[in-house]
């Protein structure tokens, strides 16, 4: 992270212009914003018959390919970085360099003394950007600019298609000796096999920010459904123990996450987390208004009253079952109304309704 940090800090470098629209990249990058020549057009020629504002029209694209292509040169010791420095020559060093780019003369330069170079900077660059390695990267643009998730996807679909014109541009004039028909495949080859090992993680499905009651009933509905399985063998417990997000090891991680989680902070769920945290509030619900409850021995953990005299009835175990009920209503059906149309919920909630047979 600390390579692209550097190049922020650039002062060529405001990632992408203020008035910049993700809506509109996708007429920005169109099919002719470059000049195309013959294929027999030397490099010299066609770099001479580039429009003024040329750099202009890339440097979006060549900051974001550069801060994917640090990041993942920043691990040089791990096996899909040395991969990529054996194919390109690529290494931390050339990168940085390549990225105090700043200027239309300063990319033209660039260009004629060492061509491959940037080639080989854009084509990894892309790459890195399908990948895991740039969940970091794409996760400060976003910061940076204050852009949603849909904002960001815009922007790195207008990134890649620009430079994958520009690539294309710049296969046809480079002189052969610099690159072969091969050289693009070995390099994406090898990205091939890394996310073939390493797909990239599930979209952010929804982000909750919950308050002190809601944060800690979420823990209290995690903890109850982690203890179930040790708690007996009555069927409902067999029953929920069956599906597999709410196994004890399945909910220790999201477990530890709440356990971190300040109240109104902001929690990034995918939606397999979604999902499992609909399940662990419904069980819950389920738990605490029915005798499993009592059979976990914690009817007499509930509050009780301050008894005003001895024949107060004790009212607190039905309020705080109304209170309990309240809450996992109110999430249950957020997640509902917010994914009406998502196989998953729908599947998770059919779970969740055949556990009542259980009971």
């Amino acid at each position: 992270m600390l390579f692209y940090l550097t190049i922020l800090a650039k002062p060529r470098v405001f990632l992408f212009p203020k008035d910049f629209s993700p809506a509109n990249a996708c007429v920005i990058c169109g099919p002719n914003r470059f000049p195309f020549m013959p294929d027999s057009a030397p490099l010299a020629t066609w770099l001479h018959s580039l429009p003024d504002d040329f750099y202009d029209q890339l440097a979006h694209a060549l900051s974001l390919h550069g801060m994917a292509a640090a990041e993942l040169l920043s691990r040089p010791i791990d096996e899909l970085p040395r991969q990529i420095t054996t194919l390109t020559g690529l290494d931390a060093a050339q990168v940085a360099r390549l990225n105090t780019i700043g200027s239309h003369a300063q990319l033209v330069q660039a260009l004629e003394e060492n061509p491959r170079q940037l080639y080989d900077l854009l084509l990894v660059g892309g790459l890195v950007l399908d990948t895991s390695l740039a969940v970091p990267v794409l996760a400060y643009v976003r910061q940076q600019m204050r852009i949603d998730n849909a904002q960001l996807a815009k922007l790195k679909q207008y990134c890649l298609e620009l430079s994958g014109t520009f690539l294309g541009a710049l296969e046809q004039h480079l002189p052969a000796a610099l690159l072969t028909g091969l050289h693009r495949l070995r390099v994406e080859e090898v990205f091939a096999r890394y996310v073939a090992a390493n797909p990239p993680p599930p979209p952010t499905a929804a982000t909750i920010r919950f308050t002190d009651p809601q944060l800690q009933m979420m823990r209290l509905a995690l903890l109850l459904v982690h203890s179930l399985p040790e708690a007996g063998e009555q069927p409902f417990m067999r029953a929920v123990a069956a599906i597999e997000p709410l196994r004890p090891a399945a909910l220790e991680p999201m477990i530890a996450r709440l356990g971190q989680l300040q109240p109104a902070e902001a929690l990034l769920l995918t939606l397999p987390e979604l999902v499992q945290l609909y399940q662990a509030m419904q069980v819950c619900g389920m738990v605490f208004v029915s005798d499993v409850l009592g059979t976990l021995g914690l009817e007499e953990a509930l509050p009780q009253p301050a008894a005003e005299g001895s024949a107060a009835p004790p009212a607190a175990p039905a309020s705080s079952r109304q209170a309990v009920g309240e809450m996992v209503s109110s999430f249950t059906h957020w997640v509902q109304q917010t994914f009406p149309d998502a196989p998953e919920i729908a599947a998770a909630r059919a779970q969740v309704l055949a556990l009542a047979d259980a009971l």
